[in-house]
């Protein structure tokens, strides 16, 4: 039995449905950080970061669903056990502006270009 088909209503509303939360999300992703807080928007989806809470910063390419477009990935470790991984436009200066607010923030050895300049 298939559930979307060309010939249904129901298929098209479903397929319209789809395709407009996709782009919600791939035209809705952002983060700012803004006292003390990275606030990360995904379409509908909504998440806050404390940035005292971060404990370490490292690089992923982990394909797992994330608030990330691109597969170059910045993962961050905060609170208990969260973790959060996102793609900052530029990764260099959104680790001076985390590291700034939170020295004691951990910076994995493979984020190269924040070590270096």
């Amino acid at each position: 039995m298939q559930l979307i088909t060309y010939n249904s209503v129901l298929g098209f509303i479903i397929n319209v449905l789809i395709t407009g939360l996709l782009i919600w999300i791939w035209l809705g992703t952002g983060y700012k950080v803004k006292g003390g807080l990275i606030k990360v928007k995904s379409g509908p989806f909504r998440a806050t970061i404390r940035i005292e809470e971060i404990k370490r910063l490292s690089k992923t390419k982990s394909p797992f669903t994330a608030p990330a477009l691109s597969v170059d990935r910045l993962e961050i470790l905060y609170g208990k056990y969260d973790v959060m991984s996102i793609s900052p436009k530029n990764e260099t200066e959104f680790i001076r502006l985390l590291v700034t607010e939170n020295p004691h923030i951990q910076i994995d050895k493979k984020l190269a270009d924040y070590n270096n300049s």
